[in-house]
Order: C-alpha cells, then sequence, then structure tokens
C-alpha cells in the first residue's frame, strides 16, 4: 500500500470526523468525499440526492467482465446531549472505501489489469434502514453480480476479519401501538376504558411470544410505555408501546410481529379500545451468500489475513440486507481492537490505525 494513499485516506478520515452528519442529511460529507475523489482520481463518480458512486473499468477487455461493489455508509448519530458524533465508525468505513479508490487508481496509472469493474458505493442513511433500500437500484444499473460490506467490530483484534455464515446481523423493526380507551375520574375507573391493562398483559406476554420462535434468537425490548400523564384525578383514556423487534431470521421476525398484534387487536376489540399501528426503522435480515463467505476465508487464508467466525450472529441490524436480496453478498466484521469503547457509545472512535488494515482487505477482495 503506498504510504502516499495512506496519508491522504487518514486526511479525509479528520475531515469525516469533524463534519458528522446525521441519517438523511449528510451534504457535506458527500461534498467531501466527492471533492476528493475528482481531485485524486479519474474515476468516473456518480452522485445522486441518496447516494455516491465511482466505476472503475478496464478498456479493451475480449471478455465480458464481473462486476463487484464494494459499499461503505456514511452517516452519524446522535450524542444524546442534542449534538452528532461519528458514534459507530462510518466515517471511517468511508474513509477506509476511498483508500480502495486510491488503490485503483494506482493500478490504473500502472495500466495493471484486474479483469474486472469494480463499484464503490457510499450510500447514506444506515442507521435508519432506508439508506441501502435506495441505492439498490446501482445493483440493476451496473449489472453487479457480487457485492461486499463490512463494519468495525470493537472488542476484537484490530483487522481481524470477522466471518458468519448465512445471518450476520437482526432483522429488526420498531413496532408502536398507540392505544385509545375512555377517560374517567380516578375515583371510577370502571366507568372508563383504561388502555394501561392490554399494555401491561402484552409486555407480560412478550417472552412468551419470544420463545415460541425457535429457528433463531428472537426478541423483543421495551423501549417507551405511557399512560395518560401525572394528574392523580383521572384514570387514563390514551396510551403508547413502543417495542423494537428482532430476530436472526425475517420470518421469526413477522410471525412475534402477527403473534403481538393478534392479541392486542383482540383485547382491544374487546375492550372498547381503538389501536393504531406503526411501524418504523425496518432493517432486514443480513444473510451471507456461503460461496463469496468460503471465498473470502480463503483470501484470508491465501493472502494471510487474520480472520474468525463469529459465534453466533450479531444482535444489531444492518441495511446490508437488501442489497442481498437483489444479488449475492457478504457482510463481514473487522476487528476495531480489544480495547476500543463499544459501538454508539460516547467514548468510541473509529481507530485511525484501522484505515490501513481495511484498506488492505478491500485491496485483496479486488485485486483476486
Amino acid at each position: 500500500m503506498d504510504s502516499r494513499d495512506l496519508k491522504l485516506a487518514k486526511e479525509v478520515w479528520r475531515k469525516l470526523h469533524h463534519t458528522p452528519e446525521l441519517s438523511g442529511q449528510e451534504t457535506k460529507t458527500k461534498e467531501i468525499l466527492k471533492d476528493y475523489l475528482t481531485n485524486y482520481t479519474t474515476l468516473s463518480v456518480v452522485e445522486t440526492p441518496d447516494y455516491l458512486y465511482t466505476v472503475y473499468e478496464e478498456k479493451d477487455c475480449e471478455q465480458p467482465q464481473l462486476t463487484i461493489c464494494l459499499r461503505a455508509d456514511m452517516d452519524a448519530i446522535p450524542d444524546g446531549e442534542g449534538g452528532v458524533f461519528h458514534g459507530c465508525g462510518h466515517d471511517g468505513h468511508s474513509a477506509a472505501l476511498f483508500l480502495t479508490a486510491l488503490c485503483l487508481e494506482r493500478l490504473r496509472q500502472k495500466c495493471k489489469k484486474i479483469g474486472k469493474r469494480v463499484i464503490l458505493l457510499w450510500q447514506q442513511a444506515e442507521e435508519t434502514g432506508e439508506g441501502a433500500r435506495l441505492a439498490c437500484p446501482v445493483l440493476l444499473k451496473e449489472s453487479v453480480s457480487e457485492i461486499y460490506g463490512c463494519h468495525n467490530i470493537p472488542g476484537y483484534p484490530l483487522g481481524e476479519v470477522l466471518l458468519c455464515k448465512q445471518v450476520f446481523a437482526c432483522a429488526s423493526k420498531g413496532l408502536i401501538l398507540d392505544l385509545h380507551g375512555k377517560q374517567s375520574h380516578a375515583a371510577y375507573p370502571e366507568q372508563g376504558i383504561n388502555p394501561g391493562y392490554l399494555i401491561a398483559e402484552i409486555v407480560n406476554k412478550l417472552p412468551i411470544w419470544c420463545e415460541d420462535h425457535k429457528k433463531g434468537l428472537t426478541m423483543a425490548s421495551i423501549i417507551e410505555m405511557k399512560v395518560g400523564s401525572e394528574n392523580f384525578g383521572i384514570s387514563a383514556g390514551n396510551g403508547r408501546l413502543c417495542l423494537t423487534l428482532r430476530a436472526h431470521y425475517q420470518e421469526d421476525l413477522e410471525m412475534l410481529t402477527e403473534a403481538i398484534l393478534a392479541y392486542a387487536r383482540q383485547q382491544a376489540e374487546t375492550s372498547g379500545i381503538t389501536m393504531e399501528v406503526s411501524e418504523t426503522d425496518a432493517f432486514p435480515d443480513t444473510v451471507n451468500d456461503t460461496a463469496l463467505t468460503e471465498k473470502l476465508e480463503q483470501l484470508c487464508i491465501d493472502h494471510a489475513l487474520p480472520y474468525t467466525y463469529l459465534p453466533v450472529p450479531m444482535r444489531w441490524s444492518e441495511d446490508f440486507g437488501w442489497y442481498q436480496k437483489k444479488c449475492r453478498g457478504v457482510f463481514f466484521g473487522i476487528g476495531a481492537g480489544e480495547k476500543t469503547p463499544g459501538l454508539h457509545t460516547e467514548s468510541y472512535c473509529y481507530p485511525e490505525a484501522l484505515l490501513e488494515k481495511a484498506g488492505m482487505i478491500w485491496e485483496t477482495i479486488i485485486m483476486h
């Protein structure tokens, strides 16, 4: 790896790190990436409101070329105090992919052929599950046959490739139930319809419903419960229950959703409660192609890249699964250091030293 390229990638990382933007608002982030790509490479750059990508292709090829895509995300997250920070390392992901663009540029300048087309894709809004879904048209437009993505993962040795056969990350969604009963005087609760009791019943049944699905992990996390207000003379007439549902497999997630809604609707109708249902932050399951996972493992072996298989899939979700529903794909982790603070914690920061190792992994994939 060229030391000048690495120095430039670190420069990009620092600029991105100090320009964090929330999902769907990554205007300055895209400007930084586009400026560096146009100033330091001759790759074709395509920009849309939702993503940015480059195209590397070789001329005078006698045979049709395989097209692969490498993907990075770019959005930041709230810091809990009204600010925004790169608490998931997407600044590092984007900078590492820029380093790969510099690698492709050097190949072009040296007239060294790799026998394939390479799409480098920077997408927005991974944190909300929307970015990959909006960027999926790139796969069809550019005839992508294989797509690769990765995420830094603290707690593992720096640069170690973390593989998972089949499911890498969970499917998940936010489920919101708004319940409307009838307010009454607190001294006469029987004259009203308090939705708090139905909310309590649903919450108590969550562990049972989760246990009913045995294909893989299935769980429900209580995010918010709200009934009435702090007024001790009133028995509440309105309530809200917000849950995050997640499962290794999409089918289990949908079965859990249906179990909750079927019970809630039946009990609401019996009790005289009207219910409004909404879903948000939907992520598909991230399921790896077996052959591509084995191919990546062999690359690690052949090129002395440290790797390990994760014992279980990650509980968090990753919108990369939208791509995998369109073409063959593999998602893997890269160890961010055994002592690096956890993702989304206030003290987390993408390790600068990881840029070179991530760049080497991407380079290995595009070269072989």
